[in-house]
């Protein structure tokens, strides 16, 4: 028989919302759609470890980790890690772009007085 407990329930709802929500902002094109699987990914392991939170002493002993809920945490950082080197990355891109965008926009201004002199 399996025991429902107040944790089961509220770790359940924390994961249902989570999922709830990271759908909803990608389904309205507010989180941008390259980043759409990962997202799905996360949601999907909210919902995982949400009403199944003794999944992690299971993992934790297949991997010889003692404590299961610490390896979810480990698991959790590496993921923000990730997640943030991606985002540098995709950033220092962005940057670069714009950089290049503004001096062709200098270059284009400057041009247009040029020829404005000449009439």
């Amino acid at each position: 028989m399996i025991s429902i407990s107040a944790m089961n329930i509220l770790t359940g709802a924390a994961g249902i919302i989570s999922a709830s929500v990271i759908i909803y902002l990608v389904r309205k094109n507010i989180l941008y759609s390259k980043y759409t699987p990962w997202w799905i990914f996360i949601s999907v392991a909210f919902l995982v470890f949400g009403f199944f939170p003794t999944l992690s002493d299971s993992l934790a002993r297949l991997v010889g980790v003692a404590y299961g809920p610490s390896l979810v945490l480990l698991g959790a950082v590496v993921m923000l890690f990730i997640k943030n080197l991606l985002m540098d990355i995709d950033r220092s891109r962005q940057e670069v772009m714009l950089r290049r965008l503004v001096q062709r926009v200098a270059i284009l201004q400057k041009q247009l007085e040029e020829q404005k002199k000449e009439e």
